[in-house]
């Protein structure tokens, strides 16, 4: 009867220690989300009125889980478990640069993938090969965007290769930092080119 009681004792407490050790195993995460903190105070530039749809932005595959990477010179991919993105880069980019394209392009009509008009209307393209930091402290946005028009042709394009430097440790400053470099480094000179090409 006593070998029982304790046999019992035994096995609750196994039972406890084993649930402890896995709740203290695993860290809890950090979800981020990219911020467009200047967005209110974007210079609006002068087009022609017309139509743009910008088509969802593409990351390369190994951005496009939760998971918040850092990646060494030598091309190892750390990808962190307990610092994730609330919501996967490609739409977070997109919805983002959509609101920064509306107010800094006001004359473009600007279409996002769920709706679109029934006349030819042109399309932005935009490709993110790098989004990251790496080792030493630095932040990489590297990739292409295209302007196509409604006729099919070329009206803008051009590649982005950004690298800034953090202030501090953290991801928190990472991911303030890729936000920044991404809408004064890569938007907005796109935006420029794009009002030149469409001047009224």
């Amino acid at each position: 009867m006593n070998m029982m009681i304790y046999g019992r004792i035994f096995l609750l407490v196994l039972i406890s220690w084993m649930v402890t050790g896995c709740t203290t195993l695993t860290p809890p995460s950090k979800e981020y989300l990219l911020m467009d903190a200047g967005v209110k105070n974007v210079q609006a530039q002068s087009t022609k009125e017309m139509s743009v749809q910008l088509m969802p932005i593409v990351v390369a595959n190994y951005l496009s889980g939760n998971e918040i990477v850092l990646v060494t010179k030598q091309g190892d991919v750390h990808r962190s478990q307990s610092n994730l993105w609330a919501e996967p880069l490609s739409p977070q980019l997109t919805r983002l640069t959509q609101q920064r394209l509306e107010r800094t392009l006001p004359n473009i009509t600007w279409f996002g993938g769920q709706r679109l008009p029934s006349y030819e209307i042109a399309l932005l393209n935009i490709e993110v090969d790098a989004f990251y930091a790496d080792l030493e402290g630095m932040i990489h946005i590297a990739g292409r965007w295209q302007v196509i028009s409604g006729m099919g042709e070329l009206s803008a394009s051009n590649t982005f290769d950004v690298k800034s430097a953090l202030k501090s440790d953290g991801y928190s400053t990472m991911v303030q930092t890729l936000s920044v470099s991404w809408f004064d480094q890569v938007i907005d000179p796109m935006a420029k080119k794009i009002a030149m090409s469409f001047k009224k």
